[in-house]
């Protein structure tokens, strides 16, 4: 079930805040072991030298493959989720290894969630999208929530589905839409059903894709 708190954004900024300070330690730390090393155990120079190879490795290498995987990864899914190549895709995901364990988790998870509602595998997507959720700061997981109501929908947990809907943002990008998906949750319930087939039969003239589909079944009704 969705659900959220006024602790969550709290935490999420606590781990945050946590990773970046112990990331900023490692060079401090690492020239403090170094100095313990050189001056009271007396390891060669040479040796020390050895042991800094890893910061120009991680601080530089480690972001541009990083960068290189991630800008190919993201080209290659949306070229084949644009081709409907779902299964594929799935593939895809699963052989990046490097990504899913180095790469931003919340993107990653809400592709994956992507990848799951497109095969229809509604309640995967949906574990998927809610652990994405809960690695993506606040102020930026509209399309996530959006993305999680649209699967709760396909499941036929209309009042979860409306209650993300409606607690998007005035101005989130995805409000619009998001009154389609509610005026056909009113007809499946039987609630102000005239409204909303009006809501329906109007934008049904520039809806595409499956949100077409769900506004011409819910005409049908």
């Amino acid at each position: 079930m969705f659900t959220t708190t006024a602790e969550e954004p709290m935490q999420g900024a606590r781990r945050t805040g946590l990773q970046i300070e112990l990331k900023g330690l490692l060079i401090p730390i690492s020239l403090g072991v170094m100095a313990l090393l050189r001056f009271i155990f007396h390891v060669p120079i040479w040796a020390l030298m050895i042991m800094c190879a890893w910061i120009p490795i991680y601080y530089l290498g480690y972001p541009w493959m990083l960068r290189r995987k991630w800008y190919a990864f993201e080209k290659e899914f949306a070229f084949r989720f644009q081709k409907g190549e779902y299964k594929q895709l799935l593939e895809l995901y699963r052989k990046q290894w490097f990504l899913r364990r180095f790469g931003p988790k919340s993107e990653m998870l809400g592709k994956l969630g992507l990848i799951y509602s497109a095969l229809e595998r509604y309640r995967d997507a949906e574990q998927v999208i809610e652990r994405a959720i809960e690695a993506t700061p606040q102020a930026q997981r509209d399309r996530l929530y959006f993305n999680l109501a649209n699967v709760k929908f396909e499941l036929g947990k209309y009042e979860a589905a409306e209650q993300i809907y409606r607690a998007l943002r005035p101005d989130s990008p995805y409000r619009h839409s998001s009154q389609t998906y509610l005026a056909i949750i009113d007809l499946h319930r039987g609630r102000r059903t005239e409204v909303a087939r009006r809501i329906l039969e109007r934008e049904q003239k520039r809806a595409t894709g499956q949100l077409k589909q769900r506004i011409e079944q819910a005409l049908a009704i």
